[in-house]
């Protein structure tokens, strides 16, 4: 099988959603190899993925003081939502946080 016919069965099973037994009807190969050559590929996907994860989680210790500063704008924001919603409560006279347990009106 050249690359140019595995190409073509990827994108009929990916985009036209054929199974492997059809496409092995149509291209004349074993359904089993079929699934072989697919399964590989996703796995080379997969591999390729992790190896991005990576990649990523090395980047981020030396992000270390980028990271503390973000948290510490979060927790200002969160802070002063949660500042928000006291005023806001005390001056309507309602509470306006969802009280745990309550259940759904009908």
């Amino acid at each position: 099988m050249d690359k140019k016919e595995a190409c073509q069965i990827i994108h009929d099973h990916e985009l036209n959603g054929l199974s492997y037994r059809s496409l092995g009807k149509k291209y004349g190969i074993c359904h089993t190899t079929i699934f072989r050559m697919l399964n590989s590929k996703q796995k080379k996907q997969s591999i390729s993925r992790e190896a991005e994860v990576t990649k990523a989680e090395e980047i981020l210790p030396g992000d270390e003081k980028a990271l503390r500063e973000k948290l510490r704008k979060l927790e200002l924001e969160n802070d002063l939502l949660n500042l928000m919603l006291d005023i806001s409560s005390k001056e309507l006279g309602v509470d306006l946080r969802k009280k745990h347990g309550t259940r759904q009106s009908k």
